[in-house]
């Protein structure tokens, strides 16, 4: 798990969950939601962890497209290189898919999820290339910040 309680990549953080902007990757609003008792898959959660899994998972995806006007907002779980239960929570932006298509040549294909989200995190990332114009990683981790604070706060 990336990002102590001072870190500030730390976005979310309870008993159960953390949730942090991902280090490595230049794409605002990339999130890592990390299970705590981190099980090996969903089938190994406990029916409590799980009860709380959903609607953390949404209000982390509403703020992140409120925050980056992202049109999508990915969730990806796979486990092959961290085997620990954690979601990658990646805002598909109109900025970020124009670059993908430059990038690529895929035109106006219709856009491949999985295989942009792997082209995100290995081309954009710092020293190879620069973030998007009007975004910083820091505004956007104070922003879903707040807006988490205010939908705990409601909830």
């Amino acid at each position: 798990m990336t990002a102590d309680r001072h870190s500030p990549l730390l976005v979310f953080e309870d008993a159960s969950f953390r949730l942090v902007h991902a280090d490595g990757c230049l794409v605002p609003g990339y999130l890592i939601l990390w299970c705590k008792r981190a099980p090996l898959g969903l089938p190994q959660a406990s029916a409590e962890a799980t009860r709380r899994l959903g609607p953390l998972l949404a209000r982390a995806a509403r703020a992140i497209a409120a925050e980056t006007g992202a049109e999508r907002v990915y969730c990806l779980s796979f486990g092959e290189v961290e085997p620990r239960l954690h979601f990658h929570l990646f805002p598909r932006t109109r900025w970020l898919v124009e670059r993908y298509r430059e990038a690529t040549g895929t035109g106006r294909d219709p856009v491949n999820g999985p295989a942009l989200f792997e082209w995100a995190r290995t081309s954009l990332v710092p020293g190879r290339s620069s973030p998007p114009p009007g975004l910083g990683v820091e505004d956007v981790v104070a922003g879903l910040r707040a807006a988490l604070r205010r939908r705990r706060a409601r909830s």
